[in-house]
């Protein structure tokens, strides 16, 4: 004969099986919707002005790229390199004329060292979404998203996409460039020879 437990327990099984369930479904969002920093590690092979080299207004950077978990320096988890391009605009004069400068100062940078084989760190995003392996291949049902934008407070002119492009997407809508981030040079040796060296053979035919 089955025993039929008192009302109170049977509810009170009920009821943790569903707060289980909900906190199951919290964990699982809150892994596919994670949020924070990510930064760029990176070898430049080329850059390209838009319109031209005298007046830009974009910029192509082409080469291999990793995204950086937490941000640059910090240790966190890594993209594997991928081989492609990134793809900018400037802030208009109407915004800051003084950020614009300090934006084309910053290109000039990524025009010196382009096809030096010198690997650099740069870029303060925000992310929404999950950091992981996947997140550049994800599948389309669930897509990565990764807030850019020109003020890395603020993120402004943000973008729900990876801002690592395939090198063969056409340029098109180019991301705002986030302002203040510069360049810092990496070492061939130290913590970052391993990555530095990943992004350096990604580079080769």
């Amino acid at each position: 004969m089955r025993i039929i437990p008192p009302v109170k327990e049977r509810d009170m099984k009920t009821g943790s099986r569903v707060w289980l369930t909900v906190l199951i479904l919290l964990l699982a969002t809150s892994a596919l919707l994670a949020s924070g920093q990510v930064g760029i590690y990176a070898v430049v092979s080329k850059v390209v002005f838009e319109p031209n080299d005298k007046a830009p207004e974009r910029i192509q950077i082409w080469g291999a790229f990793t995204l950086v978990d937490g941000g640059t320096g910090t240790g966190g988890k890594m993209l594997t390199p991928q081989r492609g391009y990134l793809y900018f605009v400037l802030p208009t004069a109407a915004e800051n004329a003084n950020l614009r400068e300090i934006a084309l100062k910053e290109w000039a940078d990524f025009k010196a060292i382009a096809g030096t084989n010198q690997a650099v760190a740069f870029g303060r995003f925000g992310y929404i979404g999950a950091f992981a392996d996947q997140l550049i291949s994800r599948p389309a049902d669930l897509p990565p998203f990764v807030l850019m934008g020109g003020d890395p407070i603020n993120f402004n002119g943000s973008h729900s996409e990876n801002p690592i492009r395939a090198e063969s997407a056409t340029p098109a809508s180019p991301n705002l460039y986030p302002l203040n981030m510069g360049l810092t040079k990496l070492s061939n040796t130290g913590d970052l020879a391993v990555i530095v060296k990943q992004l350096q053979q990604a580079l080769k035919p």
